[in-house]
């Protein structure tokens, strides 16, 4: 018996060495592969981002050749160079109306020798440009327009600063010479940055443009990180080695005189100390560097797979030869003190809590802070463009708003896997819904002040533009927080609309209708891209009613009937299905904010909370009835009811 034990863990051993080395071939065979792929598209991406520079360049100088060559403008500077005196100001008025809507906010008439003779600022007018600047138009001086990149100078505040990105055309006499140059300068988050934002390989990937010493020319995928740690926008390995560019700056500057080109695939740290492979090319003609870069835990993803998939196999098998020299107990016992907790950034993962279509809820701990948050992570198989850029608004839109009433946003980031995850402040109580399931629906006087709460949020969000969108009970979050109880949070903004501002974009408009219809206002329904603040108000009009009743707006068993009713049935009043006396000020509140019109509903967040002060001066939930309710029916540490129930989308 003994001797075929041996044989079969020796039998297993020469599968587990099989194994391992069809692993190694298959490993190295898919590296190269991707690495093959990954270097080919980081070049083509490369290709179009310096051909889409160099096509905006040409556009840039040919409309400042145009401008140079107009009869008037160019006479009126041919005069003033001539000495025989012209109206400055008139010259700057008339370069600027003609080339403002391209973007030109500076202007300078520069002669021969480097003196500035017309400038917007006229405190320039009678200086010399700066020698590096008037090496630049050298080949004005010689007939040909030119662009001249933006230069990194230490500004006001201390810090480096970017400038303008100028374009230089010639201004000829009657006989062809040159006597003067037109330099137009625009500011790099006009045209220039634009170039270099959209094209962005995957989630971490950046397109960026640099100097000789490694200053970044072109906005930084990660400006707000950047300024968080207190780091400068250069290409430099940390605060600690500011004086060393990153292995893609050192190569590029390196090849700065002659021009080049290179691709490095094997991992290097950036300028913010992650690990990623990129590709590069020096622009001799303009003096910058050109790069595209991205984060190497998603360029070789599929390794990691292939990793993570041949390490299960192989502690699988590996754990059964284990197994006939250990007892179960004692294996079992060694696998749970090897065992480690899964990490999100700075974020250890203690356990799952709550789980959505395209999102995990766990409770974590931050590893240094020693601080509880729930960690909400993107599901692989839900990293589509539309749900990634979803999830980064949310996060990024949440975490503006800093009322008490509104859950607050700690951190963001990507994990070792490359999978997208925010960290937000961990609470512990009962949703809206959680809350009349269990202790049936709540007296008007209790409703009138949580809604109160809920308002005070959506004020905020609302003034900054934000609308919710997604209103309902498993969204509105009952609290003890530091001694307060009957605290209310709003949660989860993933489907936040910004009605104002740059991005006013509509992710989910043009595709299909996200959210609960039951609290969906019938714009909403009509066109999901068609909503504004007055789309929360009938949301929480809904919200209102199903606290004072414990019932749903509509009775129905399909969504097709529940979509017909919210669009065209008159809903009842709160006080016909309550078992309390509803105040008719709170009934005739909560029957408007449910009006189908939007234009009959009250038309701000602000109008429904002084209605709502008004009752409750009337009929207060006071302290002693909140302490109360608390006490009676709080349950303990145990019971799972008491939980964190901020949903997972």
């Amino acid at each position: 018996m003994n001797s075929n034990f041996d044989r079969s863990r020796l039998a297993l051993l020469l599968l587990l060495a099989a194994l391992l080395g069809v692993g190694m071939w298959a490993y190295r065979g898919v590296g190269d592969s991707l690495r093959e792929i990954r270097a080919t598209g980081m070049q083509t991406l490369l290709n179009t981002q310096v051909g889409t520079l160099e096509q905006w360049i040409s556009e840039r100088r040919h409309e400042a050749e145009q401008l140079a060559a107009e009869a008037e403008l160019s006479a009126g500077i041919v005069r003033l160079a001539a000495g025989r005196g012209s109206d400055r100001a008139r010259i700057v008025a008339g370069i600027l109306g003609k080339a403002a809507p391209i973007g030109v906010t500076a202007v300078l008439v520069i002669d021969p020798r480097g003196r500035i003779l017309v400038a917007s600022d006229a405190q320039r007018e009678g200086r010399d440009v700066t020698p590096d600047f008037f090496v630049h138009l050298s080949p004005v001086l010689k007939g040909h327009s030119a662009f001249v990149r933006p230069y990194a100078a230490v500004g006001v505040t201390g810090t480096k600063e970017i400038g303008r990105a100028w374009v230089a055309a010639p201004i000829r006499a009657a006989n062809g010479r040159v006597v003067a140059v037109l330099a137009l300068g625009s500011p790099v988050d006009k045209g220039f940055s634009a170039i270099f934002e959209v094209a962005r390989l995957g989630g971490s990937g950046e397109s960026l443009t640099f100097d000789a010493e490694g200053w970044l020319l072109s906005p930084s995928r990660h400006a707000d990180e950047l300024r968080q740690r207190g780091l400068a926008a250069r290409l430099a390995l940390s605060e600690v080695e500011a004086d060393r560019l990153t292995l893609l700056a050192t190569q590029a500057v390196a090849k700065r005189g002659a021009g080049g080109e290179g691709l490095l695939l094997q991992p290097y740290p950036n300028y913010l100390g992650r690990d990623v492979v990129g590709a590069w090319r020096w622009l001799s003609d303009y003096d910058i560097g050109v790069a595209i870069e991205i984060e190497a835990s998603e360029a070789y993803a599929p390794l990691t797979y292939l990793q993570v998939g041949f390490s299960i196999i192989l502690l699988l098998i590996f754990a059964v030869w284990l197994s006939g020299f250990l007892s179960p107990d004692a294996l079992a016992a060694l696998l749970r003190r090897n065992g480690k907790a899964r990490q999100m950034g700075p974020y250890r993962l203690l356990r799952q809590i709550g789980e959505g279509a395209i999102s995990n809820v766990y409770l974590a701990q931050h590893r240094m802070l020693k601080r509880s948050a729930a960690v909400k992570v993107l599901k692989q198989q839900a990293t589509s463009d539309e749900w990634t850029a979803r999830f980064r608004r949310e996060v990024q839109l949440t975490s503006g708003l800093r009322h008490p009433n509104t859950i607050t946003i700690y951190d963001y980031g990507t994990g070792a896997g490359g999978e997208f995850y925010y960290a937000m402040e961990y609470l512990e109580g009962l949703s809206l819904a959680d809350l009349v399931e269990r202790y049936g629906p709540l007296p008007p006087s209790r409703t009138a002040y949580i809604l109160r709460q809920a308002c005070a949020s959506l004020w905020e969000a609302h003034s900054c533009g934000l609308v919710h969108r997604d209103i309902k009970p498993q969204n509105i979050m009952l609290c003890q927080i530091r001694g307060e109880r009957d605290f209310v949070k709003v949660l989860d903004f993933g489907l936040v609309k910004q009605i104002s501002g740059e991005q006013t974009r509509d992710l989910t408009g043009t595709m299909r209708i996200l959210g609960t219809p039951l609290y969906m206002s019938p714009e909403r329904i009509r066109n999901p891209s068609d909503a504004d603040g007055r789309a929360d108000i009938y949301a929480l009009g809904a919200v209102g009613f199903f606290l004072l009743t414990g019932k749903r707006l509509f009775e129905t068993e399909t969504e097709h009937d529940l979509t017909y009713q919210v669009l065209h049935t008159v809903p009842r009043l709160a006080s016909e299905c309550s078992p309390f006396a509803v105040p008719v000020e709170l009934d005739a509140l909560i029957g408007r904010c449910l009006e189908k019109d939007p234009a009959a509903r009250p038309q701000t967040i602000v109008e429904v909370a002084s209605a709502l002060d008004g009752l409750l001066v009337h009929m207060p939930w006071t302290r002693d009835r909140i302490d109360a309710w608390w006490k009676k029916n709080w349950v303990s540490e145990d019971d799972p009811g008491r939980r964190f129930t901020a949903p997972a989308t």
